[in-house]
């Protein structure tokens, strides 16, 4: 009986800290109560406490570095206007409204596409963004941004892209880098690695086992998940200490951390 008393101790002690090392992101911002990839939402994901926010990272017709997950304005604009970005330079881009009104009224109806500048001075020094580039040609780009910033030590970069990742990582050896794909096996670690990348993001595809996340590790890898937001599986993934939760509902994510 004292064994299993202790034994019980231990795991209610142990729980907590293996929790708290789950990173929770708010993904393209708090985009459960507030238009996805917006300066409303991403403010929201600042004030739920969450440890990151992500975001999708395009360019203009003039090369303008926008923050907006789609590759045209049709799935979020509210205002009528639709078309590919790579037609629309930024001054032109800034007539398009992303408000949602189907789903959040007019709360945020003159919310527009932000650019990648002014989402990092938002979020500066008050949390870390998880930045993920959708295309080519801009990772310099995005560099300089961090870097005028002074924020290398807040910012993780994300792609599907390999060749994008292998280029940041040519660019600058040190900046945190992770490699998305949806299903991750043994050779996922493998490519990872050989890009000195800091983490694997997996998908709907892979459940990861506590036996794979172990391998990511000794391999030097964080393993994180996109996009959780069941409660449920939310619980699944901090008992088998997963490294980063990405999720529309950060509060959730938080509060089964925080073991509420």
């Amino acid at each position: 009986m004292k064994r299993i008393l202790v034994l019980c101790l231990f795991v209610l002690l142990t729980t907590p800290a293996i929790f708290a090392q789950t990173k929770i992101i708010a993904h393209r911002g708090f985009s459960g109560i507030a238009p996805e990839n917006t300066l409303a939402s991403f403010q929201k994901a600042i004030e739920s406490g969450a440890d990151y926010f992500e975001l999708d990272v395009h360019k203009t017709k003039d090369d303008s570095l926008v923050i907006i997950h789609d590759g045209s304005v049709d799935r979020t604009s509210s205002n009528g206007m639709t078309g590919e970005l790579w037609k629309y330079d930024y001054a032109e881009l800034t007539k398009v409204k992303v408000g949602y009104p189907e789903k959040f009224g007019d709360e945020f109806k003159d919310e527009k596409i932000p650019t990648l500048r002014e989402v990092l001075s938002l979020a500066k020094d008050k949390i870390k963004v998880s930045i993920e580039i959708k295309v080519y040609g801009v990772e310099e780009q995005v560099l300089k941004i961090i870097n005028d910033l002074d924020m290398r030590d807040q910012v993780i970069i994300f792609s599907f892209h390999y060749q994008v990742l292998t280029k940041i990582r040519t660019l600058d050896k040190t900046i945190p880098i992770l490699y998305l794909i949806d299903y991750a096996d043994d050779t996922t670690i493998e490519y990872a690695t050989l890009i000195n990348a800091n983490a694997i993001g997996v998908g709907y595809a892979t459940n990861p086992s506590k036996e794979y996340v172990a391998k990511a590790h000794n391999a030097g890898l964080e393993v994180w998940k996109w996009t959780v937001n069941e409660e449920d599986q939310m619980k699944q993934l901090l008992e088998v200490g997963l490294d980063g939760i990405i999720t529309n509902y950060p509060d959730k994510a938080l509060e089964l951390r925080a073991g509420k």
